[in-house]
């Protein structure tokens, strides 16, 4: 009995101490839990702390982004950053390099809470361009002059026409063929002269008005489709693109559910100076004579420091409708408010269609789109037409009635044109002809050159962008034109208001660095003189050309990188050769001689 106690308190016992071991055991683990919330609140809120620092010190040196840029346009380009600036929460250091000639990078990093104790710091970097960054779309794009081909002429490649393609007999097109809407004709317009002419802000808050969209209505004299509009703008800073709308009248205002067209005012093109700027539509809506329509510009942001100046004749000279401005078009309903005087514009009605027109044994091996085809080839792929000639053989569908394509613009303005002469005689002047030998040597530019310019064979001219020739330029063979290396990434242009007669082998280069580039520009105007503006010889151009108002005369065997003429004309049995559009290209001269944003430079770390 004794015995059996004893072994009875002694399972007692170790009973206890089990239980007491479990207790402390599952005492540890509440501790250790409790401990692990702790710590992980504890990481969370230092987490939660940084991530908020982090956010403010990139708030911060974006402000600093912001104040360097600002900088920058005030002092013309000698601002050099700063040490340390406070703001807000924090502070922030900036620093501006050269990259090039025409290109500065902006670098400022914002710290949490200062530079010296600092406990967060985010840096952000990008480059500027005291220019303009202009895309060609097209490789090759020809306006309403139209390419002509001669027998046996291949072009490889596509293109898009705003005038008629016509060609000799076995003419060969590689890719598809666009041909736009018939020409231009001018239907309505309004502009102001003198005193009568004022600055009508907006895109920008004046005396509480908010002023994001304005709108010109009128009247067209004929009926017809829109073949584009041009507005008489200048912008203050540099505002984002606009939206242009082709909208019906309600009752004298705008009629929100009945936007006809749709079209983009692109920054680029205006500049600090009054210019009528082009503005073509997705579409071309049809226009009835005497019927109102509203011409609306809808301003993408308010904005104090960037934004929009329309011309308004205070006269009121233009009798077949009235402006007015709106905070919100797009409100349930809309308050448009009067605006004294007109509105600066042209309106333009397409004329007769124009027509891909081929002689016997032509070719083209991707679509077509025109008006009108004509001649006995072949269109390997699909057609879009209005008129079909009955020899035209199409081996993949037919697409009768369709829509005229719409024209397109050129990415390049008459403002820009008149600003980079500008720039080119603040430069300096140089009276008088320039005449070289062969084998020549020579830098031209920055400057104006009020004369005629003759270069011989195989000459290296290096230029220092920009440079304007008044008169005219004759070329010999193999002569290379390159632009200084100091221009970087940058690329710059030659500007020629005479004819210019390029040799066999005559090249543009750009500075040596990637998406560099030279253009060659010609104002010479073919349509009043009926000669070309641009005669080429063989060879390839690794360059731009651009004659927006003559023609170039291309020789067998011509490649380039990127070709913009009025009209284009390509001989018996040559064959033409271009390359992609290029997407961006920065020059050095702007519309208003800004500084901004060049696109995908944006770092942060």
């Amino acid at each position: 009995m004794i015995k059996n106690f004893k072994l009875k308190k002694q399972y007692i016992n170790n009973q206890s101490g089990q239980i007491f071991f479990l207790a402390l055991a599952a005492l540890g683990i509440v501790v250790f839990t409790v401990l692990s919330i702790i710590a992980g609140a504890q990481l969370y809120y230092q987490n939660s702390s940084y991530s908020l620092n982090s956010e403010k010190a990139t708030a911060i040196a974006e402000a600093g982004i912001d104040k360097a840029l600002a900088s920058l346009n005030e002092t013309g380009g000698s601002y050099n950053g700063e040490s340390e600036v406070f703001f807000g929460d924090g502070s922030y250091s900036s620093t501006v390099t050269d990259k090039d000639a025409g290109i500065k990078v902006l670098q400022v990093t914002g710290y949490i809470p200062n530079k010296i104790e600092s406990k967060v710091k985010r840096t952000i970097t990008i480059q500027v361009s005291k220019g303009v960054g202009i895309s060609f779309v097209y490789g090759m794009q020809v306006g309403n002059g139209g390419l002509e081909m001669g027998d046996g002429a291949t072009f490889n490649g596509s293109i898009y026409a705003n005038g008629s393609i016509t060609g000799g007999n076995s003419s060969i097109f590689t890719g598809d063929v666009w041909v736009a809407a018939g020409e231009a004709l001018i239907d309505q317009q309004s502009d102001c002269f003198g005193v009568n002419c004022q600055d009508y802000i907006f895109g920008k808050s004046i005396d509480g008005q908010n002023r994001q969209d304005v709108a010109q209505s009128f009247k067209p004299s004929d009926s017809g489709a829109l073949n584009k509009v041009s507005l008489k703008l200048k912008k203050v800073g540099y505002p984002v693109n606009a939206v242009v709308r082709i909208m019906r009248d309600a009752s004298g205002e705008p009629d929100k559910n009945e936007v006809l067209a749709t079209g983009t005012l692109s920054a680029n093109l205006v500049t600090s100076e009054y210019s009528f700027i082009d503005v073509a539509f997705d579409t071309m809506p049809i226009l009835v004579d005497g019927d109102t329509y509203w011409l609306m510009v809808h301003a993408q942001s308010l904005d104090s420091s960037n934004y929009w100046v329309w011309s308004n004749d205070l006269a009121q000279g233009y009798t077949r409708g009235i402006p007015a401005w709106s905070s919100d078009w797009q409100a349930g309903s809309p308050s448009w408010n009067a605006i004294t005087g007109d509105l600066g514009f042209v309106t333009y009605i397409s004329g007769a269609g124009m027509s891909v027109n081929l002689s016997n044994g032509s070719r083209i091996d991707g679509d077509v789109h025109a008006n009108t085809i004509i001649g006995k080839i072949t269109v390997v792929k699909d057609a879009y037409y209005q008129n079909l000639d009955p020899s035209t053989t199409v081996q993949g569908t037919k697409y009768p009635g369709s829509t005229d394509p719409p024209p397109i613009n050129f990415p390049i303005s008459d403002a820009n044109i008149i600003a980079w002469k500008d720039q080119a005689e603040a430069g300096g002047i140089t009276n008088g002809n320039i005449y070289s030998g062969n084998s020549c040597t020579m830098t031209l530019g920055p400057g104006k050159i009020v004369g005629n310019v003759f270069l011989g064979n195989d000459c290296n001219i290096t230029i220092v962008s920009p440079v304007w020739i008044t008169g005219t330029l004759n070329v010999g063979n193999s002569t290379e034109f390159s632009l200084d290396q100091s221009f970087g990434a940058a690329s710059g242009m030659i500007i020629v208001d005479g004819r210019s007669v390029l040799g066999n082998g005559v090249n543009f280069l750009g500075s040596d660095t990637s998406g560099s580039y030279l253009m060659f520009l010609s104002t010479y105007n073919s349509i009043v003189s009926g000669q070309g503006a641009i005669v080429l010889g063989n060879g390839s151009i690794n360059g731009i050309l651009f004659a927006p108002y003559g023609g170039v005369e291309l020789a067998n065997g011509a490649s380039f990188k990127e070709i913009m003429a009025w009209k284009i004309n390509l001989g018996n049995a040559s064959t033409l050769d271009y390359q992609t559009g290029l997407a961006q290209v920065f020059f050095t001269s702007g519309p208003s001689g800004s500084f901004s944003l060049i696109k995908g430079t944006y770092q942060t770390n």
